[in-house]
């Protein structure tokens, strides 16, 4: 038995990094230096730890990187403790998008993903239910609510409230501030279950009046995870123009045409009968 397992093949475990080691993700840290000597593959994970109020990670391309430019702030992870996959080999690079904190602190790092190891098995959708017992109303703390979970692209949210008495709008960062209810896109089933498509920053609100201002019906969560890729689209496929056949004649053009010349001889004649008549 014992020979036997000694042909098996080994089994390559994934790896979670923590960025930065015991420091984590701060200013002033050599992330290249820190990141030299390891390996990274597909699989593994690098672990994000910071001060959520002092910092952020955002995902980006060579150009941002070495420019320092940061996206929009939906794609930024915020919570203080994020896990990235790494899902795909080659280079990938990350920043924190505070003001100067990449271009004169060094907050950055570039790695390089192999793909030698399996990708771990895809995580099971989850299913939310927004304020768990108490649903979606009023007066109810959906900050706290969200805090310990971690929402990932594919989850979905399940917005349970009394029909007729709440709604539920998704805004931007600046309506959910000021609850500014937009003129439509509003949600009234009762039953409303939205499926987390995209990863970043998500915000939702009650649009009743003062549902939103004073009674604090607002959530906003983190969604974590990679964007789906974009469908390549197929082109239909090109009409056949028909082939033009041979000329053929109209028999019935003709056969008016025959008819009329007939008709002209015809009065011809009698206009020639008569006017010799009317000579002699």
């Amino acid at each position: 038995m014992v020979g036997f397992l000694g042909f098996l093949p080994e089994i390559t475990k994934a790896t979670e990094f923590w960025v930065g080691g015991e420091k984590g993700w701060t200013l002033d840290v050599d992330y290249q230096a820190w990141a030299k000597d390891k390996t990274f593959k597909v699989g593994d994970t690098l672990v994000f730890k910071y001060n959520e109020d002092s910092h952020n990670v955002f995902k980006v391309n060579q150009t941002s990187f070495q420019n320092c430019i940061v996206p929009p702030p939906s794609q930024g992870l915020t919570s203080g403790h994020d896990v990235i996959t790494l899902a795909s080999p080659g280079k990938h690079w990350y920043i924190c998008g505070f003001p100067t904190h990449c271009s004169d602190y060094s907050q950055k790092l570039v790695i390089t993903v192999e793909g030698g190891a399996p990708a771990p098995a895809p995580v099971p959708a989850m299913e939310y239910w927004v304020g768990g017992d108490k649903g979606w109303t009023i007066d109810v703390d959906y900050q706290a609510w969200a805090k310990g979970k971690n929402f990932k692209v594919g989850d979905t949210l399940v917005f349970k409230f009394t029909k007729g008495h709440h709604n539920v709008f998704k805004v931007n960062q600046t309506s959910f501030k000021d609850c500014i209810v937009p003129s439509s896109g509003g949600l009234t089933s009762g039953h409303d279950v939205i499926t987390l498509a995209t990863p970043g920053k998500k915000w939702y609100i009650c649009g009743f009046p003062s549902h939103c201002s004073d009674h604090n019906q607002k959530l906003v969560i983190t969604v974590e995870g990679e964007a789906p890729a974009p469908a390549i689209p197929i082109p239909a496929p090109a009409t056949p123009v028909p082939t033009p056949g041979p000329a053929t004649k109209d028999a019935s053009n003709n056969s008016y045409k025959v008819t009329i010349s007939a008709y002209k001889i015809f009065v011809g004649g009698a206009v020639l009968v008569w006017t010799i008549l009317t000579l002699v």
